[in-house]
């Protein structure tokens, strides 16, 4: 593992600091921003279509605070991430009808990437929250004989609009 060198916009240097926080949740542990790089990276392998994730908006990073010198990114990653990345900088031009890119608004694409993959829930799931929150809201505020027969109705109404998305 060598050194990486990138100037990011501070639109990225925002969603490197989020995603880094996102990582450390969910590690339970300290990430720096290389291993940020490098999750993320990992993350962003499912993509196939990098013009999808290029049109995509970015997510909300206003509330994340960083210094000027953030945005001067040195950070230790893998030959893979740095290959990565590479590829990624030849590839985007030619699918967003640019001349080039810089290294910046690649690693920008990654993180969107690995941002998408790690907090999308699908519908089907969503319905299926609220049904479960119902339920339970059902079993504990209604006599056992009632709550029985509300419940049949949800779990039928649940799968009516499941079906819709099949």
């Amino acid at each position: 593992m060598g050194y990486y060198q990138a100037r990011l916009s501070i639109e990225t240097a925002r969603l490197l600091e989020k995603m880094r926080i996102f990582y450390e949740k969910k590690t339970g542990g300290s990430v720096s921003k290389g291993d940020c790089l490098i999750m993320a990276y990992t993350d962003s392998l499912w993509v196939e279509d990098w013009k999808k994730i290029f049109d995509e908006l970015p997510p909300s990073t206003e509330k994340y605070e960083i210094s000027p010198t953030a945005q001067l990114l040195k950070v230790q990653v893998s030959d893979d991430v740095k290959n990565g990345i590479q590829e990624l900088k030849e590839l985007l031009p030619q699918l967003i009808g640019t001349r080039s890119v810089t290294v910046g608004v690649c690693i920008r694409e990654i993180l969107k990437a690995a941002y998408i993959k790690n907090n999308s829930t699908s519908i089907e799931d969503k319905i299926r929250d609220i049904f479960d929150v119902e339920r339970r809201n059902i079993q504990i505020n209604l006599e056992s004989n009632t709550n029985e027969k509300i419940i049949e109705i949800l779990n039928t109404t649940e799968s009516k609009i499941l079906n819709i998305f099949k």
